[in-house]
This record gives structure tokens, sequence and C-alpha cells, in this order.
């Protein structure tokens, strides 16, 4: 699985050699009184990254188990918390990440090196051997395809209607394409992102500071196509949500899933 916390470390270390103090990273904005950084720095980012990932899973689940009973309200709830799930996932770690990255290498308190044209990154600091993930790390996200490509096909919405662009946007209006595999998508930029993280390390530990800088504009890269890809299915999902285009029935006041589920919300 990504070590998320490892690269936090590495680069809090980077921070503390431009003089930076940890408090400096937990400081809040004085005008909106949000914190100035993205990133959660206390916070166990492996540990939410996985646990964010069952939950969707089990959200899944549930919504496939409460479809074959035709029970629409545990169907709903399931569907919402995969798209409360998947935001939360595009938000924490992959934006985040994106968002700090690019004002860290807009900061000229860091003076970067120039990296001039045809800058290559050396193959020293990649591990060639890293070029697949391990099956039980494979993160399954062809569940929630599957249950929109037949949620869509099942209410009559047309390839048309899919594949239709938003005008002002340029982007789909169901956010993503439904014919793509959602897996490979997702799986290949992870491990690409781990890898990175494992070059940015090595050049850190070199004080390769070009090699660091393009490494970090890749990092910040990959986080922003993981989000644009996560957010892009969440679109999908509140669309299917939408009374626009169907006909939920409303939860009643305190509507809990039911017990038989065994469902955690």
């Amino acid at each position: 699985m990504l070590d998320f916390n490892k690269f936090k470390l590495c680069l809090m270390g980077f921070f503390k050699s431009h003089g930076f103090a940890y408090s400096d990273l937990e400081a809040l904005n004085k005008k909106t009184g949000y914190s100035e950084w993205r990133i959660n720095w206390s916070g166990d980012y492996n540990e939410s990254f996985k646990e964010k990932l069952d939950q969707i899973k089990d959200s899944v689940e549930l919504y496939n188990k409460a479809l074959l009973r035709k029970d629409l309200l545990a169907a709903k709830a399931g569907l919402m918390d995969i798209s409360i799930r998947i935001g939360f996932l595009a938000s924490r770690p992959f934006n985040a990440i994106s968002k700090d990255l690019r004002k860290i290498l807009n900061n000229k308190r860091f003076n970067w090196p120039s990296l001039g044209n045809g800058y290559v990154i050396p193959n020293e600091y990649f591990d060639v051997k890293i070029n697949e993930v391990d099956q039980k790390e494979l993160i399954d996200l062809n569940g929630v395809k599957i249950i929109l490509m037949d949620f869509t096909k099942f209410h009559g919405v047309t390839d048309e209607e899919l594949e239709r662009v938003d005008k002002r946007t340029g982007r789909l209006v169901w956010g993503v394409n439904l014919k793509n595999d959602f897996n490979k998508s997702f799986n290949e930029k992870l491990l690409a992102l781990q890898i990175a993280f494992d070059g940015y390390e090595k050049a850190s530990v070199q004080k390769d500071w070009r090699a660091v800088r393009a490494i970090l504009q890749r990092i910040r890269l990959i986080n922003f196509q993981l989000y644009n890809f996560s957010n892009a299915i969440g679109i999908a999902l509140e669309n299917a949500l939408s009374d626009k285009y169907f006909n939920w029935p409303s939860f009643p006041e305190d509507y809990k899933v039911p017990a038989h589920y065994n469902y955690k919300e």
C-alpha cells in the first residue's frame, strides 16, 4: 500500500531544512481562519486511506444487497455513502498533496534550481523492479463502475447522455467515461505515485535539488490526476442520486440502515 506517511515525514524534513518549525505547518490563515496548508501533517494518511477504501467496498456491498431485496432506501444510502467516501478520498490525500506541492514549488523561499530545457530525472532514483502492485493491494473500483453502468442502463440513460459534454467546463456531464477500466486507471496511477515517493526520498538524501524539484512536480501531477479521477466518479454518483434524473424515495426522519445488513454508517 502507498506510504503517504513516509512521504509526509520526508517533506517535513525538507521544510525543517529551510527554517520551518512544525508550528508553521499547523499555522492558520489570519483572514480565513483555515489552515495555511491542506495536508493534515499530524494525521495518519496510510490508515485513513485504507479505511476509506474499505468503507467504499462496504458501501458497494450494501447497495448490491439492498438492490437484490428491492430495498430502495438502503440502496440509496449505500450509493450516497460511496459518493461521500469517494469525495473524502479525492480531497485527502490527493487534492491536499497536489495543492500544497504547487505552493511549495512556486515558493521563491526554497530557491529552486532551474531544470533547464530537456532535463530528465536520473534513472537511479526510480526502482525499476517496482512494476506491479501486489494483488492483495489492488483497489477494486470496478464495483462502483458496474453499479453505475447497470443503474444507467436500467433507467434508460442513453450513450449520448453519458457522453454529453458541459459547454461551460468542457467536461463530461456524467464526470467519467463508464466504458473505461476504473481499476486500471486508478491502480496504475497509485503505482506511479509510490515509485515517485521512493524517488523523492532518494533524491532528497543525495541533496539533488534539481531531481527533487522535478520529482515533486511529478508527484503533484499524479495526485492531481487521482483527484480528478476520483472527483469524476463522485460526479457520476451524484448524478445517479439526483432527482433530476431518477425518482428515489425520500428518507424518513432518523432513517437507519436496517441491522440485518450489518453495515457501519
